[in-house]
């Protein structure tokens, strides 16, 4: 039985999608949230991103983690200046300035050559954010919460896509 041109157009249509897609939706369904996960890949790899292995996939989840630390840390620099004596936000400061400087090229270096130890420092770099800044304004609300979930969950994604590489 052979099929109308339409309709093997259409098939040939899914195909090609399911198998452009296939690497970062495989990649992206081990991550704990696909959805941000697919989202933050298509949208901040570039036209490569689709024919991309994991290591490609790590590599731009490990600069979105960078992007959400530089905002974290320009709206506490923001912040320090209406209330310079604020010293939680002076070491959310820090934190994220660690993050930044330190801890984000440090993970993009070992990601190729030592998997684990990228995948254990992602994970600090999230305990930092939670544990380090988050917690610091556990007497109130963080004016820092909105940033502070987003490095997280960014990290975490981070983190298991770091976790595929070996």
């Amino acid at each position: 039985m052979m099929m109308n041109p339409s309709a093997s157009s259409i098939f040939l249509v899914q195909l090609v999608c399911f198998l452009v897609f296939l690497p970062i939706s495989q990649c992206s369904s081990q991550t704990p949230d696909y959805d941000i996960c697919l989202f933050l890949l298509k949208y901040n790899g570039g036209s490569g991103i689709y024919s991309a292995n994991r290591t490609r996939l790590a590599d731009v989840m490990i600069d979105v983690v960078g992007l959400r630390a530089t905002d974290a840390l320009s709206k506490a620099i923001e912040l320090l200046r209406k209330t310079p004596q604020d010293l939680s936000l002076t070491i959310c400061r820090k934190q994220y300035t660690y993050i930044k400087l330190i801890g984000v090229p440090t993970v993009k270096r070992d990601a190729y050559m030592n998997h684990q130890a990228a995948k254990k420092l992602m994970h600090e770099i999230y305990d930092r954010v939670g544990e380090g800044c988050e917690y610091l304004f556990r007497a109130g609300k963080s004016p820092l919460t909105e940033f502070n979930l987003g490095v997280q969950k960014v990290a975490a994604i981070a983190e298991a896509i770091i976790g595929q590489l070996g």
